[in-house]
């Protein structure tokens, strides 16, 4: 039964991005703005061309039950604001399009990797002459992407957050990539298991699902009569000893990726899956991988200043994700930039990793750089805490040893100090370029 919007009374939750786009599909569909209300914490909101009603500041939240549906927001939590008792209620742009759009749809989700491992299945798609669509937690609002009644692409391709997830109770797909987990946003999710269960509903109703050998173990129960393969190291079906890639161990072909990591020769393997199950000419795979340099943010080489390499890793907001990005550049890294929103993760396991690779020099940036710092006591370390971007970049260039590299690879989230990842990625590179003439 498909959802009906007609005449009811709908809240949008939350009017950023994606509630004015929530908004926009509403009115184009027929809804009347005196059928919808809108709900924000922030007081000066401001809505154009819109003349339904609007409630915003610290009441936002109350008389939920009065609306026959609500649009929510990826970014607000039913955990932390207590409305778990609305889940019948709640709706989101990943739920409408999952019901209405009935084409081949590849999902992906991971802790990390979810956005390169989208681009580069995109990437191999298009280059093969299919018609498709990137859509997700990469983009824009898929419902400003895709017109539900018009569009047809022989395949979209959709980067799925765990808020996306999290009740994503229609989800389908052709197939479906699940390449990791790691503790992450369990701020949102409240704990561990509310966001691997929101994880694993990529694995419900798709008919090929690629599933990473090292996850393989922790979801074995929930793959059960379903048609899965698996990739990464020896071992996996689709698998790779360092840059030769094999099926089912028969070695296939060899690559030369531009992008740098174990992590990504890993992620690549799914994609030759990708590649398998649709048929695509391996040397187009071939080529897709190799003249991929990366998206920005992603262990992205700024360049070298006053001979040292500045990589930006601002993606990188778990600790795990931060040990990857510390050993694709193998005793290399003189210094690096730690912390940011407290989440609760454990370091102990990125402290151990630091000290083995003898990094000298440390910006701890809090609320989480306290937290880390009490990991670091063992080690003589060189070390800045500061909530200054400007000052830690000045430290970076005055200690970090030269043919060496600078990392900003966090380990914990941005929203502390800046506004997302790409904010904070777009600092340090502006910063960089700002004082590095003064240390010549």
């Amino acid at each position: 039964m498909k959802i009906n919007l007609l005449y009811k009374n709908i809240a949008i939750l939350g009017f950023k991005k994606e509630g004015n786009s929530t908004l926009r599909f509403l009115q184009k569909n027929g809804i009347k703005d005196g059928n919808i209300t809108i709900l924000d914490q922030n007081k000066d909101l401001k809505v154009e061309n819109f003349n339904g009603k609007i409630i915003t500041g610290n009441n936002y939240l109350k008389n939920l039950d009065q609306y026959d549906y609500i649009f929510k927001s990826p970014g607000i939590s039913i955990y932390t604001n207590n409305l778990e008792y609305l889940k019948n209620k709640i709706l989101t742009q990943a739920k409408i399009f999952f019901e209405y759009y009935d084409k081949k749809i590849i999902g992906i989700t991971q802790t990390k990797g979810k956005s390169t491992t989208a681009t580069l299945v995109y990437n191999l798609l298009k280059n093969s002459g299919y018609n498709v669509k990137l859509v997700g937690n990469i983009g824009n609002p898929v419902l400003d992407e895709i017109d539900l009644e018009k569009d047809e692409y022989d395949f979209v391709v959709y980067e799925l957050s765990s808020y996306m997830l999290d009740d994503l109770d229609n989800y389908k797909s052709y197939i479906s990539i699940f390449g990791n987990i790691f503790p992450d946003h369990i701020d949102w999710h409240k704990n561990f298991e509310n966001y691997f269960n929101a994880k694993k509903n990529i694995l419900k109703n798709s008919e090929n699902i690629l599933v990473g050998l090292d996850l393989y173990p922790k979801i074995k129960k929930d793959l059960l009569n379903r048609n899965f393969l698996t990739f990464g190291e020896s071992g996996a079906y689709y698998s790779h000893i360092g840059k030769d890639y094999y099926i089912n161990n028969e070695k296939i072909l060899s690559l030369n990726p531009k992008i740098p990591g174990n992590h990504n020769l890993i992620n690549i393997a799914g994609i030759l899956g990708v590649c398998d199950i649709v048929g695509i000419d391996k040397l187009i795979f071939i080529r897709t991988i190799n003249e991929f340099e990366g998206l920005n943010h992603r262990l992205k080489n700024l360049g070298e200043f006053n001979q040292i390499t500045f990589i930006d890793d601002a993606i990188s907001t778990t600790p795990e994700s931060t040990i990857e990005a510390i050993k694709t550049y193998d005793q290399n890294i003189s210094t690096i930039f730690l912390g940011g929103t407290n989440r609760g993760y454990n370091f102990e396991i990125l402290a151990l990793e630091i000290e083995k690779q003898g990094i000298d020099n440390i910006v701890l940036f809090p609320d989480s750089g306290k937290e880390i710092l009490k990991y670091l006591k063992k080690g003589n370390y060189n070390i800045l805490e500061t909530s200054s971007m400007s000052d830690g970049v000045k430290f970076a260039l005055k200690h970090t040893k030269k043919g060496k590299i600078c990392l900003l690879s966090t380990a914990s989230p941005s929203y502390s100090l800046w506004e997302n990842f790409e904010e904070k990625g777009d600092l340090f590179y502006k910063e960089i370029l700002s004082q590095y003439k003064d240390f010549k």
